[in-house]
């Protein structure tokens, strides 16, 4: 079993350098227990072997290994909902050594094999960074502030570990300097650009802080210190990302005699429809006329995407590609999700999928079908894990 019963009593949040797991075993919160109950349930049915190697990835303390284990627990779910039976790491007709997650037998028959994939729109050095931020933030909460909440606002990465302890002891003295009243009354009188402020750099990483006034009745209480947080800009690129996982994929099991699912969760918050049609089919480009100038121009796509590159149709034994947007045991009744057709598939996307969202090429264009939502498949309420 994945998470043993025994006594909870923490009812705070997530701490900023605590894993999934961890924070999961210890929490008390009713969120937290059903996310569990969830997880337990369905490692359940897996094989004894699989179910093992599931639950080491899940406590390891590693995010990636973290989330990829629940996105296949979570897919396994999906599948089952839609009345489909799974073989766990199935062995290819063709002699391969290398095996996919699953073999999906329908109910009337059709049978898929089923790939799970993260892709992230955050390169390693981004990740690297992003621990050591947190570690800094963390430190940053063990501030004692009765008085102000932290406002922060970051550019940058750092490329080294930065001084959390001396910063902290930085924002304390600031902090002790400034009379809540004071300030209050100002940003009340003049505005919230009254809000002091305090400039911090560290290698690469320049951070902004802001003293933000509690209200006097709720000083003292206990709460956190960060009150806003914001990474600052940065260009993404989820786009390729997910092309790249479908290349990944496309032709790691060689010759198959089956259709052939890609089902990637996105990690990131800017994916939409352009991205996902453009990881699959080419980047979008627009060309004008030399003769008409002032025309509108014509749309056309690059051939560089997952399914059309240089040469035409590649990848066809990818016969569909279900994208996730940053799907996770607490989110996982309202995550944005499409499986997209393959036009050029050596096999079909077999039809009991329409149940799910989807998009297919007809007459040249993109079609979007909405079909049923990921809380009926999961048999969730869609307020859960609340």
């Amino acid at each position: 079993m994945l998470f043993e019963e025994k006594d909870r009593k923490y009812q705070g949040p997530k701490t900023y350098i605590e894993n999934d797991f961890d924070y999961l075993d210890r929490s008390a919160r009713k969120e937290a227990a059903r996310v569990r109950e969830f997880l337990n349930e369905w490692l359940e049915c897996f094989p004894e072997d699989e179910a093992r190697e599931l639950i080491s990835r899940i406590r390891s303390g590693d995010k990636k290994a973290f989330d990829s284990a629940t996105f296949e627990i979570v897919l396994y779910a999906l599948v089952r909902g839609l009345g489909g039976q799974l073989e766990v790491h199935p062995k290819l007709e063709n002699g391969s050594e290398k095996r996919p997650d699953f073999l999906v037998q329908m109910p009337n028959g059709e049978e898929f094999y089923l790939e799970a994939v993260l892709a992230s729109e955050y390169s390693e050095a981004e990740r690297t960074a992003k621990k050591r931020k947190n570690v800094v933030l963390e430190s940053i909460e063990k501030l004692d502030s009765p008085n102000f909440f932290i406002g922060i606002s970051a550019k940058g990465n750092p490329d080294t570990p930065p001084p959390g302890k001396a910063l902290r002891g930085e924002l304390s003295n600031w902090l002790s300097s400034l009379d809540p009243d004071a300030v209050a009354m100002d940003v009340e009188e003049n505005g919230p650009e009254q809000i002091p402020s305090m400039t911090w750099e560290h290698a690469g990483w320049r951070v902004e802080f802001e003293a933000i006034p509690i209200k006097p009745e709720k000083r003292g209480k206990g709460q956190r210190v960060i009150g806003v947080l914001s990474g600052g800009a940065r260009w993404v690129n989820a786009w390729e990302t997910i092309r790249n996982a479908v290349r990944s994929k496309g032709g790691r099991y060689g010759e198959l005699k089956t259709p052939f699912i890609v089902a990637i969760n996105v990690d990131g918050h800017s994916l939409d429809r352009i991205d996902e049609v453009q990881a699959l089919f080419g980047q979008e480009k627009y060309v004008y006329n030399r003769t008409n100038p002032d025309g509108h121009p014509e749309v056309k796509r690059t051939p560089n995407g997952a399914w059309f590159g240089p040469d035409g149709a590649q990848y066809t034994r990818v016969s569909g590609v279900w994208i996730f947007g940053g799907l996770n045991p607490w989110n996982q009744v309202t995550r944005k999700n499409t499986l997209y057709f393959n036009p050029w598939a050596q096999f079909s996307v077999p039809a009991s999928l329409q149940r799910v969202n989807h998009a297919m090429a007809m007459d040249n264009k993109m079609e979007w079908i909405e079909g049923e939502r990921l809380s009926t498949l999961l048999g969730l309420p869609e307020s859960w894990p609340e």
